[in-house]
């Protein structure tokens, strides 16, 4: 299932009862087609670039096909697919590569998750238990958000749709034991949203979000609990969400086209919007450069010379985008934007979706997780 800022919201801002919502009577089903691409900046992204190549996929341009029938939402990419049955609190993941699938509920997921919890409380003690005099720092996050309606409106996948910018903010400070608080700057994720508010697949969409959400509230109802005490020992997390909550509800509809950018900002700067903007406009031009230019790790043949000319051509890659960053460097400490992700909806079709759709593929070996 696609992340959305709404959902999050709903689960950490708003109380447990509140996710007992209307349901919508009738809602259409509804497929929509839609295109990914993330990116990596710097050597960073090479490296990535290069283990997608390696594993026969991409991280670039990948088709992605969404249905959507009552409670139940399927997504398709080339080499995997998820099905989310809400009714049911089951979750399905397909591997088309190896032809198999596995299952599980939510029920399921909730008790690994505080198994996990667990686990790392009893790793941690352990650890400190090894070394009484390790050094006890401790750190803050403290998050703001804020939502910024823009009033620019655009045609995308032929319907109207407004722009919205979501900023979340995570500063940090760390404490060294026996020293003075430090601020070790900011982790920012910019929210770039192009909502529409007529597009045909938002019944179906809230239909199955109103399900999924009241399902997953039920639960993980400790985590959501946890995740709402949080806010609520610190105000300023709490107001933030609350208030970012309030104001998306505002602007009604879905998001057709999302860019998430997460930047890094020093301590003692200012996150720049139009930086990080830029920087995506920047990746968006490699991008196009990179399919224009034959890529010569296609004529290195395959198996071990293969393999070897996609580590060369990684390497260089890597490399130059060093020396770019060379010329350019300075004693100055600035943001830096280290991943971009574009999902941008393409067409939209409305109409029934075969029941079988929500089922494992014929012939598909099940995988116990």
């Amino acid at each position: 299932m696609r992340f959305t800022v709404r959902t999050a919201l709903l689960l950490t801002a708003v109380p447990l009862s509140a996710l007992s919502l209307p349901t919508v009577l009738h809602a259409q089903a509804v497929t929509v087609q839609s295109v990914a691409d993330v990116r990596l900046m710097g050597a960073l992204g090479a490296v990535a670039n290069m283990a997608a190549k390696l594993g026969g996929g991409s991280m670039h341009d990948i088709p992605t096909t969404m249905s959507v029938s009552g409670h139940r939402m399927r997504s398709d990419s080339p080499t995997s697919s998820s099905i989310i049955d809400a009714d049911a609190g089951r979750i399905t993941s397909i591997d088309h590569k190896n032809k198999t699938y596995s299952s599980m509920t939510l029920a399921e997921m909730a008790a690994a998750a505080r198994q996990a919890i667990d686990s790392g409380k009893a790793q941690a003690a352990k650890d400190k238990a090894k070394d009484p005099n390790a050094a006890n720092d401790s750190m803050s996050v403290k998050y703001k958000v804020a939502v910024d309606r823009t009033g620019q409106r655009e045609k995308v996948a032929g319907y109207d749709a407004e722009r919205v910018f979501v900023t979340i903010t995570l500063e940090g400070d760390v404490t060294p034991e026996g020293k003075k608080t430090e601020a070790v700057g900011s982790m920012v994720f910019l929210i770039d949203e192009w909502i529409s508010s007529s597009a045909p697949q938002i019944a179906a969409m809230r239909e199955f979000q109103r399900a999924y959400a009241a399902k997953v509230g039920r639960e993980f109802r400790a985590q959501v609990q946890g995740l709402q005490g949080a806010m609520a020992a610190d105000p300023r997390m709490k107001d933030g969400f609350e208030a970012a909550a309030k104001e998306l509800a505002k602007v009604p509809g879905i998001a057709l086209r999302s860019n998430t950018y997460v930047a890094l900002v020093p301590a003692g700067l200012a996150f720049d919007r139009s930086a990080t903007l830029g920087d995506g406009a920047t990746a968006a031009a490699d991008a196009a450069k990179e399919k224009a230019e034959p890529k010569k790790e296609e004529k290195s043949g395959g198996g071990l010379r293969g393999m070897m000319g996609s580590l060369k051509s990684a390497a260089e890659a890597a490399s130059k985008q060093a020396d770019r960053q060379g010329d350019k460097r300075s004693s100055t400490p600035k943001q830096t934007t280290l991943l971009t992700v574009v999902d941008e909806v393409k067409s939209i079709t409305r109409g029934d979706v075969a029941a079988d759709m929500f089922l494992p593929p014929a012939g598909y070996k099940e995988v116990k997780r």
